[in-house]
């Protein structure tokens, strides 16, 4: 799940800067951040929604009014139970305001678990406001948190949107990192809302909530699904951005033969097509692949119009599916037919081939290439 901020606010008057988080006072974002402004506190404003999926029976359409406003309940969790419950430090740092109890209490950790084996809240058509804003004692901790956080967002970003199974397994991931990491801030403040938060932190890890709307038609057992509608704004804004982008690149691309072709190679590489029917295909059947993969792909098709090896590469990979090079079959080792070796990876084998040295072999190549 991404979560935008909302508009942060700052308070002056940190006492000293944290011990376990340093971040030099320089500039972020354009903005230069002094040493005072690192010490103060930060409160960084946030808010998630939890909401049905509206995968209705036709029984219930058509009793719509009949049956009533439809109603569901997030209970407790096993998985959720264990993981919140296993860090010692963050569970002494926040359960001890809800449970009435000290960690140093005997019955203190059964207390916790009996609290997470209890959650339960009732979600309906009004949807719920989790209000997950954090308070940290310094900015500089705000920093290093937003910069991790950022990180696990980008590396989740660059799923293939269309292959479903790489979603799932991509967000397994992702929110690991983020349980991780959100179980660190107990280090550097406080949520201002403790229930709130923990019930947040409890949907991350519950199996019922879709943390990526793009699975909510791919599973029927998903009853929730979570909400930042800021940054699902920001994302069509930047795939409305992308998607123009590449449409211009798409309609130059289609005036040069020899790029065409090494992007629409670059684009079979990357969905895993058997590459060798792929070459076959007519002019039309490749315009078509390409149409749809600029609108499902706009970024990735547009980094392959901008990358300057992209014809060395679809000529190296052209000269494989040919057998005239052998890429290993349990590594990225490219070798010629005769076992002479090119390169240990791709990058290896644009460097062979541009060297001056191998270009009588490369001009070979080429017109063995222009016989097929």
């Amino acid at each position: 799940m991404n979560i935008t901020p909302n508009t942060p606010t700052q308070k002056a008057g940190g006492n000293t800067s944290s011990p376990e988080v340093k971040v030099p006072a320089g500039t972020t974002n354009n903005t230069t951040i002094s040493n005072d402004e690192l010490n103060s506190e930060y409160i960084d404003k946030r808010s998630v929604t939890i909401s049905l999926v509206h995968n209705y029976s036709n029984y219930r359409r058509v009793n719509l009014k009949v049956l009533g406003q439809r109603k569901e309940t997030i209970g407790s969790s096993v998985k959720s139970c264990q993981i919140l419950s296993s860090n010692a430090e963050e569970v002494a740092a926040y359960f001890p305001a809800l449970i009435g109890l000290s960690p140093t209490n005997p019955d203190f950790i059964t207390r916790v678990k009996a609290w997470l084996s209890n959650i339960q809240f009732t979600i309906n058509e009004n949807d719920v406001s989790l209000d997950t804003t954090f308070i940290y004692k310094h900015k500089a901790d705000y920093l290093k948190i937003q910069e991790e956080e950022d990180r696990i967002n980008k590396e989740y970003d660059k799923v293939d949107r269309a292959n479903t199974a790489a979603i799932k397994e991509a967000l397994k991931i992702k929110i690991d990192a983020l349980n991780t990491l959100e179980s660190s801030k107990y280090k550097y403040g406080h949520p201002a809302k403790l229930e709130d938060y923990l019930m947040y932190r409890h949907c991350l890890l519950y199996s019922d909530v879709a943390k990526d709307i793009a699975l909510i038609n791919s599973d029927p057992t998903l009853r929730f699904y979570i909400k930042d509608e800021a940054r699902e704004a920001e994302k069509q804004k930047k795939l409305t951005e992308q998607k123009t982008k590449a449409m211009k690149n798409f309609v130059e691309l289609n005036g040069t033969e020899a790029k065409f072709n090494a992007v629409y190679v670059a684009m079979c590489v990357f969905r895993n097509d058997n590459l060798s029917e792929a070459l076959l295909k007519s002019r039309n059947e490749k315009v078509a692949a390409l149409i749809d993969f600029v609108n499902t792909n706009p970024d990735k098709f547009n980094r392959f119009v901008e990358d300057k090896n992209v014809q060395l590469k679809a000529f190296i990979e052209t000269l494989i599916v040919r057998g005239e090079l052998v890429r290993s079959e349990f590594n990225q080792q490219i070798s010629t037919a005769e076992g002479t070796f090119i390169g240990s990876n791709m990058n290896e084998a644009i460097a062979w081939f541009e060297n001056e040295e191998h270009k009588d072999v490369r001009e070979a190549y080429e017109n063995k290439i222009k016989l097929f």
